[in-house]
């Protein structure tokens, strides 16, 4: 008979960014990818905020309603503290990539870089990605994916359904929280005896169990294909110093180093674009 086994591996850049992911709470109005970065940046020692952030990546933030820039349920959070560029065109939003990979630099000196990593993705892939960041702990590596949360799992999945799961067995699974371009941090997997999970840490509190939910990697997969004209991808958070080797190990895997096109031009324009939210 097949032991009935399962463990949670974190990856080890995980435990660097829990801290400051904890005290962030919720999201500043669509600056997820701004959220993530300045995350990323305190726990490499540079105290930033997503405002500064996004100052520095070009971001452009859509007005009216604000509820149409929130889940379902979630009261916005529009309490930036400086004035932000705005468009009034649908659409017109948003945090480019190569936005975010600038940043990331400036900021920070060349302390803390961002590799792009672009593939056809599959659950194999995304699980790559994974071994990737466990292949050399001492990097510390943190996974960032742009993904459309649309094709993600809900974030509430019942404790009894995750374990049928990695056991193998089939099971109803819950309808996506909303559908939008997001970003969102990959900490890990829940390996059991059948199947695996990914742990995910959102910038929403409320999603799953303060803000950590389980995707299968399939799932993952399909959210970074995203299937609506744009691209996504994974950002992999290293030390400047890293990069090259970084960069050689993911070609090595399979991946193409390169920023995508999330829909939001490089430089801004706020002219046309889409918003990652």
């Amino acid at each position: 008979m097949q032991e009935e086994s399962s463990a949670v591996r974190l990856l080890p850049g995980a435990l660097g960014i829990a801290a400051p992911h904890a005290a962030s709470g919720q999201q500043l109005d669509d600056l997820c990818g701004c959220h993530w970065l300045a995350i990323l940046l305190r726990a490499h020692g540079v105290d930033v905020d997503s405002e500064a952030v996004a100052v520095s990546a070009g971001t452009v933030l859509p007005t009216g309603d604000p509820r149409s820039s929130v889940p379902p349920g979630v009261e916005p959070n529009r309490g930036y503290r400086v004035a932000l560029a705005t468009t009034d065109r649908p659409g017109a939003s948003g945090t480019s990539v190569p936005g975010l990979i600038e940043a990331a630099e400036a900021l920070s000196d060349g302390r803390l870089v961002l590799v792009p990593l672009k593939a056809r993705w599959t659950g194999e892939r995304v699980r790559t990605v994974l071994e990737l960041c466990r292949s050399n702990p001492d990097r510390a590596t943190v996974p960032v994916a742009n993904v459309r949360t649309g094709r993600l799992w809900g974030s509430r999945l019942p404790l009894a359904d995750a374990l049928a799961w990695l056991a193998g067995r089939e099971i109803v699974t819950p309808q996506p929280d909303w559908d939008v371009g997001h970003f969102i941090a990959l900490a890990g997997t829940w390996d059991g005896p059948a199947r695996s999970l990914v742990v995910v840490l959102d910038s929403y509190p409320t999603f799953g169990w303060d803000g950590h939910h389980l995707q299968p990697p399939e799932a993952l997969a399909a959210a970074l294909e995203r299937g609506d004209g744009r691209e996504g991808g994974v950002l992999l958070a290293v030390a400047g110093d890293d990069r090259a080797e970084v960069e050689r190990a993911a070609k090595e895997a399979g991946f193409e180093i390169a920023a995508w096109d999330n829909g939001t031009p490089w430089p801004p324009a706020p002219d046309e674009g889409g918003a990652d939210r």
